[in-house]
């Protein structure tokens, strides 16, 4: 590989790069990486190397990496690196990194793994160059991030960095709506995760983000004090299992029945009695029905007149509808 200077544009600044290979031994992982966060939660910036180097080998995900590393004789994808004197900061490819070195420990003689390929930046790249490639790269380019890590990122780059909407809508091709949705769940998850800390529940972001695609349900989040302790409490207690469920839940708290059955047994029972009181729910020809009905009621005037003009084909579809009717009244043994 190369180890010719080469350069990237960020910002308007050239900023110079080196593609090299880089030996495992001399790679330190960074805890302030979002994927690193994700995966190990709120105690990612407070681990020294080795701690978090066990916490990522903790999770299968690192371990299936470690395979498909094994398997292709080594690691493909270049790390974004940073020199840390005689070291390399890892910018991008801390799981990279650590199924790399538990290689090594198996396999010890085995040169395949001692070495990986590397994009290699000096001091002159700033934490906000960084931001704005790994953006580039995991926000807006072909391999994403998941979405709590993207919604962190964009908070690091509004918050943090001061870019303005106009500026993360052009440069993430995401619209100001999308954008304003991805903080305000940010900012509901981080104090979720404030009352309850617990590494797992960093992946509960997908209910944070279906909350706030329900304009009802988000206004009410945001200014109603005891609806956000519910909701961090169904959450905290997996009375929410599904990021889904989010989207009856306006539905729910409708129903005084169905809203106590959320608190005591969760979401199934909480269906349950919306079931009952509605068999659209749980029936693909009821739901027909219903919405049928509410089609006839709301009839747009052009459809009357062409029944009264005497329309062939719509007066069959309504007597088909009619006649099925009839045959339902019949096998039922009901009138209706």
């Amino acid at each position: 590989m190369s180890n010719e200077n080469e350069y990237v544009t960020l910002q308007g600044r050239q900023i110079p790069l080196t593609r090299m290979m880089v030996p495992v031994e001399a790679l330190e992982l960074d805890p302030r990486n979002p994927r690193i966060q994700f995966l190990v939660g709120q105690r990612a910036g407070l681990v020294s190397d080795r701690e978090l180097d066990e916490l990522l080998w903790e999770k299968d995900r690192v371990k299936l990496l470690s395979q498909s590393i094994l398997q292709n004789g080594g690691v493909i994808e270049p790390l974004i690196v940073q020199r840390n004197g005689k070291n390399y900061r890892v910018r991008e490819g801390n799981l990279r990194t650590v199924a790399s070195r538990h290689l090594i420990e198996q396999h010890p003689h085995a040169s395949e793994f001692q070495m990986v390929p590397a994009i290699v930046f000096d001091g002159t790249l700033t934490e906000e160059d960084l931001a704005v490639l790994l953006a580039d790269m995991h926000v807006a380019g072909k391999i994403r991030w998941d979405a709590y890590e993207q919604a962190k990122h964009v908070h690091d780059l509004f918050h943090i960095y001061g870019k303005p909407y106009e500026w993360l809508s052009n440069h993430l091709r995401m619209s100001k709506g999308k954008i304003r949705e991805l903080l305000t769940a940010y900012k509901a998850m981080s104090e979720f995760l404030q009352e309850y800390p617990a590494p797992g529940n960093v992946r509960k972001y997908s209910f944070f983000a279906e909350l706030m695609k329900k304009r009802d349900l988000r206004d009410r989040f945001e200014v109603d004090p005891q609806f956000k302790q519910k909701f961090h409490k169904w959450l905290a207690d997996e009375k929410l299992t599904d990021a889904r469920q989010v989207r009856s839940l306006e539905s729910i708290l409708a129903n005084k029945e169905a809203e106590k059955e959320l608190d005591s047994a969760g979401y199934d029972a909480a269906e349950e009695v919306l079931k009952r009181e509605d068999p659209a729910l749980e029936s693909d020809l009821f739901w027909a029905v219903k919405h049928a009905t509410e089609k006839l009621k709301a009839a747009p005037a052009s459809d009357i007149q062409d029944l009264k003009a005497g329309n062939p084909q719509k007066i069959i579809l309504l007597r088909n509808l009619y006649r099925a009717i009839e045959d339902i009244e019949t096998l039922a043994s009901v009138k209706f």
